[in-house]
C-alpha cells in the first residue's frame, strides 16, 4: 500500500506544474465526533492545518481540487471525572471536484484520502497508551466552497464527515467544519 500512496503522491506532485491555480493553504478546524462506549463524551476541539492545493481544469467550469494538507484532528473524551485528549495528525489528499460559478469562487463536493501521520494521548491523570490505534487510512467526504477577495488571497468554508470509526477505542461519525485562507498563484 505504500507504493502505491508513493506513486499516487509523485503523479500528484508532477500534475502540480500544471496546474491552472496553485496555493498554499493554511487553516483553522473544529473537530467533533461520537462515542461508542456507555458513559462517554467526545467534544471538539480547535486544530490547525497547513499545504498546498492545485486546481485542474477538465471542463469549462469544472475543476479537480488536490494536494497535500497537514491537518490536525483533536478531540477530547470525558468518562466519568477522567478527561482524555487525543491529537491525531493525517496527511490529506483532497481529490474534489469543484465547479465554478464564477473566476473568483466555486463549490466542491468529494472524497479525501488521509493517511495517519502522527497520534498522541494524554489523560488528565498523565499519559495513556493506545492499547488500539486509530485508523491508518481515512476517506472522508468534504463540501465546501471556495472564494477569491483579492487577485492572490482567498479562502475556503468546509464541511466534512466520516462516518466510519475513526478509532477503535469508541470516537466514530467524526465531523469537523473548517476555514482555510489560501495565497493563490497563477
Amino acid at each position: 500500500i505504500m507504493k502505491i500512496i508513493l506513486s499516487l503522491m509523485l503523479t500528484l506532485s508532477c500534475q502540480m506544474a500544471s496546474a491552472n491555480d496553485f496555493a498554499a493553504v493554511v487553516g483553522l478546524r473544529s473537530n467533533t465526533a461520537d462515542s461508542s462506549n456507555t458513559g462517554e463524551s467526545v467534544g471538539s476541539k480547535t486544530s490547525f492545518g497547513a499545504g498546498v492545493l492545485g486546481f485542474f481544469d477538465i471542463a469549462a467550469d469544472l475543476q479537480v481540487r488536490s494536494g497535500f494538507i497537514y491537518n490536525q484532528r483533536h478531540y477530547t473524551a470525558k468518562t466519568g471525572t477522567i478527561d482524555a485528549e487525543f491529537n491525531l495528525a493525517y496527511a490529506d489528499i483532497p481529490v474534489t471536484l469543484m465547479y465554478k460559478f464564477a473566476d473568483y469562487g466555486g463549490a466542491f463536493v468529494g472524497p479525501v484520502i488521509g493517511l495517519l501521520a502522527a497520534k498522541e494521548c494524554k489523560l488528565s491523570t498523565g499519559s495513556c497508551s493506545f492499547t488500539k490505534s486509530p485508523e491508518s487510512l481515512i476517506i472522508p467526504i468534504q463540501l465546501g466552497v471556495n472564494f477569491k477577495f483579492a487577485p492572490q488571497f482567498g479562502g475556503e468554508l468546509y464541511y466534512e464527515m466520516i462516518s466510519s470509526a475513526l478509532w477503535e477505542n469508541g470516537i466514530k461519525n467524526s465531523k469537523t467544519v473548517g476555514a482555510n485562507f489560501l495565497i493563490t498563484f497563477e
